[in-house]
Formats: C-alpha cells, sequence, structure tokens
C-alpha cells in the first residue's frame, strides 16, 4: 500500500560494466528491487522515481545507460486523472455513492424458513415498512422482530441482520403439533359399509366378528365392552377390518363437445412491476369481442452474487381461439369415462384398492352413461363412542354387579 502511494519507475539498464553499475548504487545508498537480469548487458529493476537523476549520474559513471520503461504509483495516476476532470468527478462520485448507498436497503433475504412461504415473510416486512430503499439505520431490529413473530404465528424465533444494503432475516419454525391418538374413553369399532370381512386386526377391544362374516353398515367389528358374570370390562376398542364391499358409480357425458381452434392472431403486453406498482412498456392486455389464451412469463432482474433486484419484467401473450364443435367417438368417451368411474371410487375409500369390476357404457341421443361395478378390498371400521348407563367408571374399567 504504501509502494502505491509514491511513485515508482521501472527501469532498463544497459552498459559493458553493469556489475559495477549496481555497486555504486548500493555504494550511494540508492535503493533498488525486483532484479531482473536481461543478459549480460542489459537488467531491469524498480527504483524510487524521486531518485531517478541520482541513479543515472552514478550509472553514467560506470559508463552505463538507463531507460525508463513504465511508472506506477498514486501520483502518476493524478496525473493522468488532470487531464480528463470528468473522469476524476465521476470517480470521487462513486466512492461517495460506494459509502452513502450501503445506508440504504436494496437487497432482502430470508433463510431458515421450510413450511412458511418466503413470500409471506418478505409480505409481513413490506407492510412493517422494511423494503428497496428504505434507510437503513432507521430499522430497530428488535421492535422488527416482535412485530413480525405477531404476524406469523407460524415463526418462534426471528433475528434482523443488515449488513450494508442487505437485510438478512433468520427465522425458525415453530415444530408441528401431531395430533395425539384419542386413547381414552369408551369406544366401539363399528362397519362404515356393508361387506364381507376379510382381515379383522385388533390392537385393544374385543372381536365380535371373525374373517368371513357378513356385516352391515353400522354393525359392531370390535367391541369395547366385555360382559363377564360378575362385572363388565370397558374399554377403548382399536384395530383395523378389511372387507370385500362392491361399490356402484353413474357418470354422464355429453356426446358433443367444443374444441378450441386457434386463429393465429396474437397480442403481447410487456409491463414493468416494481414491488406493488406496475406499468405497462408497451403492447395491448386483451382482445376485444373474442375469447383467448393468456400466457405470462415473468422476468426476475438479478445481479451478479444472486441478489434480486425488487423489480420484474412481465411479458404477457394473447392467443386468439374460437370454439368449434367435435363430436366424443364411442371409444374415447368409454376410455375416459372408466379412468374417471375408477379414480372417483379409489377416492372414496379411506384405505384399499379395486380388485376387480366393470364399467358398462350405454349411448343415449345425447350423451353417453356409464354404470361402474367394482369389487374392492378396502377399510371399513371406524370408532364410535360407546354408551354406559347406570355404571361407575373407575380408571377406564366398569365394575357392575348384580343384585344380591
Amino acid at each position: 500500500m504504501l509502494s502505491f502511494l509514491r511513485e515508482t519507475a521501472e527501469i532498463e539498464v544497459t552498459g559493458a560494466s553493469t556489475a559495477l553499475c549496481l555497486n555504486r548504487w548500493t555504494a550511494a545508498d540508492l535503493p533498488f528491487w525486483a532484479l531482473s537480469i536481461q543478459s549480460e548487458l542489459v537488467f531491469r529493476c524498480r527504483i524510487q522515481a524521486a531518485r531517478l537523476g541520482e541513479i543515472r549520474r552514478e550509472a553514467a559513471r560506470a559508463w552505463c545507460d538507463v531507460r525508463v520503461i513504465r511508472r506506477f504509483g498514486l501520483p502518476v495516476v493524478l496525473s493522468r486523472l488532470r487531464s480528463r476532470p470528468v473522469l476524476t468527478v465521476g470517480l470521487l462520485l462513486a466512492v461517495v455513492l460506494a459509502f452513502f448507498l450501503q445506508s440504504f436497503v436494496w437487497f432482502l433475504r430470508v433463510e431458515g424458513n421450510e413450511r412458511v412461504p418466503e413470500e409471506e415473510i418478505l409480505r409481513a416486512l413490506w407492510e412493517e415498512g422494511v423494503r428497496f430503499g428504505t434507510w437503513g439505520p432507521s430499522i430497530d431490529s428488535e421492535d422488527l422482530k416482535n412485530r413480525i413473530l405477531n404476524r406469523i404465528p407460524a415463526l418462534c424465533w426471528l433475528a434482523v441482520n443488515r449488513e450494508g444494503g442487505v437485510v438478512t432475516v433468520l427465522a425458525a419454525e415453530r415444530e408441528r403439533e401431531e395430533t395425539p391418538l384419542e386413547t381414552e374413553g369408551v369406544a366401539h369399532i363399528v362397519a362404515a359399509r356393508p361387506g364381507i370381512i376379510r382381515k379383522i386386526s385388533v390392537v385393544n377391544g374385543f372381536a365380535d366378528k371373525k374373517p368371513g362374516d357378513l356385516v352391515l353398515e353400522g354393525d359392531i367389528l370390535i367391541s369395547g365392552i366385555a360382559e363377564w358374570t360378575l362385572r363388565i370390562q370397558a374399554t377403548r376398542a382399536m384395530g383395523e377390518v378389511y372387507a370385500d364391499t362392491l361399490r356402484v358409480s353413474e357418470l354422464v357425458c355429453p356426446v358433443s363437445a367444443r374444441k378450441k381452434v386457434y386463429t393465429g392472431r396474437r397480442e403481447t403486453c410487456v409491463t414493468l412491476v416494481y414491488e406493488r406498482k406496475r406499468r405497462k412498456i408497451s403492447g395491448n392486455s386483451s382482445i376485444f369481442g373474442t375469447s383467448c389464451d393468456r400466457m405470462i412469463k415473468v422476468s426476475n432482474w438479478t445481479l451478479p452474487g444472486g441478489y434480486e433486484l425488487p423489480v420484474t419484467v412481465e411479458t404477457e401473450t394473447l392467443l386468439e381461439y374460437t370454439l368449434e364443435p367435435l363430436e366424443l367417438p364411442a371409444r374415447q368417451a368409454e376410455t375416459l369415462l372408466r379412468e374417471e368411474s375408477l379414480r372417483l371410487t379409489q377416492a372414496q375409500m379411506t384405505a384399499g384398492q379395486i380388485e376387480t369390476g366393470s364399467a358398462a357404457i350405454q349411448k343415449t341421443q345425447d350423451s353417453y352413461r356409464c354404470r361402474g361395478v367394482w369389487n374392492c378390498l378396502e377399510l371399513i371400521s371406524k370408532t364410535i363412542p360407546a354408551e354406559l348407563f347406570g355404571e361407575d367408571e373407575v380408571n377406564g374399567k366398569t365394575d357392575q354387579r348384580g343384585t344380591d
């Protein structure tokens, strides 16, 4: 750094007695460094530009010639800038702005969030006044943290750090609370729909049915009450029951429909979006008197290093189309209705799968009708509370004694 503040020069010395020249410089206490031997008669080195005259005199006494190759240092730079005043002013202004602009917020970053969207945290910051161009010293990190935590209950901790023009928000989310499995009280497991039991698994309680039994909706599968000779034992029934069930679905699809046919006409609209303000730059944002598809492409302005500016360019493309009648072929209708019947039947089951079945398609004057009959293996058990009358409940068990 000190060598840059003073002017230095790189010189080339030529002569028959280069060694004598170096000895005379050393004896006269003239500093030189970065010595580079080019040949027996030529060498290069660096010296202090202020002592160039003494260097030349001592070299001449050793029958050597000195040639300046180039000069270095701040004085050289300043002498060049004196002939270019506009560049000098621009350089000084850039230095001032580099320090002054660091007092404003230019970029916002969020780290540590997983379930809470980054946009939600940035929106909360924007509503609290922390945004692009905010005066940095006006940000009270502790107060801002408390206000953001009140706005977003899913966060349990927050830290707002500002480094120059970059504000980094470090967030920690609350642990997701699992819904506890209910184990208290007396309950039965009953059939949610009719079926033939294939598999029954009892975790707690007393099985009232066995594989192969036919059950109707509401029948008790696993009981939470067991009656003994002199007492009744009550608990919460827990388990799973899978049964063979029959599901029927009916769907209707029109014979004719309308499809899009693009006319080839298109319009493009370019919009500049800054924070919550929009300004249209060019083009039309609609096609009057007709239908159109709308496609939007968003381009973000990103600086090197991944710093994203809060300025986006939206390119909106409109494609005009008309609707023309289209008749649905019978084979295509059968495929669509069968797939939809399977999807709806699977969605209606809590757990399980479709094993066999068929879909019958019937065409009428203006529609296709589908009746699907599907054999399923599904979970039919559901828990309902058991009602007890006249018992004294003690520790989850009920003692009931008869009359002496």
